[in-house]
């Protein structure tokens, strides 16, 4: 019951996400027409940074908001994730006590904090979403000033399966230190945080550190992968030029794209996690302590 009373407030929530992020998009359109080539691309980044910034402070103020920081394109994150469990007492409550047949959409559109009293945090988690979803898409449209103009060839070459990445034999790119009894236990930590699409063995670790993989692991959260890979780095257990090691060896696809993650990709999910550390985190944080041990 209580389930189905937070899936009608994630459709509120969905509804009120579109209606603001609809006339943040708006608002952006219309200043595009105001600026030149050169003050669009400076305004971009000039956005980039104050929209994390707010991001960062959201998540200070409401540490419950950790939940989804990055998770809020989980559909019913309100409910799938820990956001509820985060929560104080008093205002787990409130959100259980609230019902979902009495919100009034115009209330909210004329005064988007009107709910904030019955509902806590209800107008910055809104807030939350639309600047993730903004953040986004200015990423995206700067990666898109930014690339090379590329001519297309008159005939479209037949898409090929990406190649193997190559084996390395004896080399040691990660300039690994652990050991077999390490690397089993760390075996058990990247399966028990999912940082992988597959489970993973202690010898698809080793091969992995080894560059000897005879194919490629897929990520499931680029954030959590750099963050265990920044962690071993700051023991001294691999090398400070991890990312380059995983790009130019073709280790690692990325989560939604049959693409290989390059140093750009992972340089990205070390910004994200600068502040905010991914869902998850804590679990890497247990193995790591227990490797500290051993």
């Amino acid at each position: 019951m209580i389930e189905k009373q937070f899936e009608l407030l994630q459709n509120i929530i969905d509804r009120c996400t579109k209606h603001d992020y609809d006339a943040v998009k708006e608002a952006f359109s219309m200043k595009k027409v105001y600026l030149n080539a050169e003050h669009h691309s400076d305004y971009i980044r000039k956005e980039i940074f104050r929209i994390t910034e707010e991001l960062v402070s959201m998540n200070q103020q409401v540490p419950a908001l950790k939940a989804f920081a990055f998770d809020w394109k989980t559909p019913n994150f309100i409910w799938e994730t820990t956001f509820i469990e985060n929560l104080l007492p008093e205002v787990r409550k409130k959100y259980i006590a609230f019902i979902p047949e009495s919100f009034d959409y115009n209330l909210y559109f004329e005064n988007p904090t009107v709910y904030d009293e019955s509902l806590p945090y209800f107008s910055v988690i809104i807030k939350l979403v639309v600047c993730s979803k903004y953040l986004e898409d200015l990423q995206q449209t700067e990666k898109k000033l930014t690339q090379p103009l590329v001519v297309e060839e008159t005939v479209a070459k037949p898409q090929e399966d990406p190649p193997l990445p190559t084996i390395v034999g004896k080399d040691n790119p990660f300039n690994c230190k652990l050991n077999g009894k390490e690397i089993r236990l760390l075996a058990d930590c990247v399966n028990e945080a999912h940082i992988f699409t597959t489970e993973i063995t202690p010898q698809i670790l080793e091969d992995f550190f080894y560059c000897r993989l005879s194919g490629a692991l897929k990520s499931k959260n680029n954030r959590l992968l750099a963050y265990f890979m920044v962690e071993l780095n700051m023991r001294r257990y691999i090398t400070n030029e991890w990312q380059s090691v995983i790009a130019n060896n073709n280790l690692i696809l990325a989560p939604m794209k049959e693409k290989y993650l390059n140093a750009s990709d992972l340089s990205t999910a070390c910004d994200n996690i600068r502040y905010i550390s991914p869902k998850n985190s804590e679990i890497i944080d247990k193995y790591i302590k227990q490797l500290k041990k051993d």
